[in-house]
């Protein structure tokens, strides 16, 4: 009976990017696939984690969420996103029963704040309480 030898499978062919954004660094390693089209694809996230950092980055005197934050900008004038996490922090607002707020003293804050955090409790200076429910 004669035996099969199978020949070692070749490795696919590895795109590594490293990316510092967001005050942090992103490292890509993709294994597989047409080279060309993963770099197409990795410039497209590199594209997008800047947008993002532009965007809503806290740390960045120029991102949209600070200019906001300080009245440069009105909502209308930045990104869709810039509303629609506005948006999603006033509900989580409404469902935490003010646990959570994107508000201090009536001041909009860009990251918010949780029961957890340095502004702990109601946002209408009631005395803290145990969570909802």
């Amino acid at each position: 009976m004669a035996e099969t030898v199978a020949e070692p499978a070749e490795a696919p062919a590895a795109v590594r990017h490293v990316e510092e954004t967001m005050g942090t660094v992103f490292s890509f390693d993709v294994r597989g696939g047409e080279p060309a089209v993963v770099r197409a694809a990795l410039e497209e996230a590199v594209a997008g984690l800047h947008r993002v950092d532009e965007v809503f980055s806290t740390y960045r005197d120029d991102s949209q969420i600070s200019r906001l934050a300080r009245g440069e900008l009105d909502v209308g004038e930045c990104a869709a996103e810039v509303a629609e996490v506005l948006e999603l922090a006033a509900e989580a607002e409404r469902v935490s029963e003010g646990w959570f707020s994107p508000r201090y003293r009536g001041r909009w804050i860009p990251r918010g704040s949780s029961r957890d955090g340095p502004w702990s409790g109601p946002r209408d200076g009631s005395p803290r309480r145990g969570p909802p429910g």
